[in-house]
């Protein structure tokens, strides 16, 4: 007598699949506007096995875009204009990350890990901040906070924002990204210029 082979999955590319897919609904339909039933559709799983591996909705849409998040480690690695420009390419091509944000946001719900990783890159901004400058008393952190707004904001409002400006989406999106460039190179170039004052 043959056993036939245990039925085995691959849980990490189900996880991927499960975790686009709730990316991508977030996008589409918002937080609150979606069922179990359609991410399992969409990532062709069994709703049963999305509860296995994430228990419940408000699990899932965490590790759905902390698993975006992760995917480009967006952190803030170094004081440039060049990182601010490539965290914004960053949210404009993942606009659920900013819906994600700003819905936490406006429903009152906690930020989550979201809440932590910003903890954790205004932690790093400001190590950098005195490492670089040990006597400037600029206020990186909320700098820091403008400029993430910004880009949310800029991720899920570019297209009309666009439309209103008579530009292109592709036109608009360098605009605002070479401005946010600027506005970052112009405050390094400031806190140079005091720190050699000092």
């Amino acid at each position: 007598m043959t056993t036939a082979p245990p039925r085995t999955h691959n849980r990490q590319a189900t996880c991927e699949a499960i975790l686009s897919a709730t990316a991508a609904i977030i996008t589409e339909k918002g937080l609150d506007n979606f069922t179990i039933s359609e991410i399992g559709r969409r990532a062709e799983v069994n709703r049963a096995l999305i509860y296995h591996y994430y228990q419940n909705r408000e699990n899932l849409i965490t590790h759905a875009v902390d698993w975006i998040m992760e995917r480009y480690n967006i952190t803030a690695s170094q004081l440039s204009g060049d990182a601010v420009a490539q965290n914004a390419r960053i949210y404009i091509e993942h606009p659920e990350i900013g819906r994600f944000v700003f819905q936490l946001l406006l429903s009152g719900r906690p930020l989550l890990r979201l809440g932590e990783r910003l903890q954790e890159a205004l932690a790093h901004v400001d190590l950098l901040m005195r490492q670089q400058f040990p006597n400037t008393k600029e206020d990186s952190t909320f700098s820091m906070v403008i400029l993430a707004l910004s880009q949310y904001a800029w991720s899920f409002s570019r297209q009309e924002i666009a439309n209103v400006l008579g530009l292109s989406v592709e036109e608009a999106d360098e605009r605002f990204i070479e401005a946010q460039r600027h506005v970052s190179e112009l405050g390094l170039e400031k806190l140079a210029a005091e720190a050699s004052k000092s």
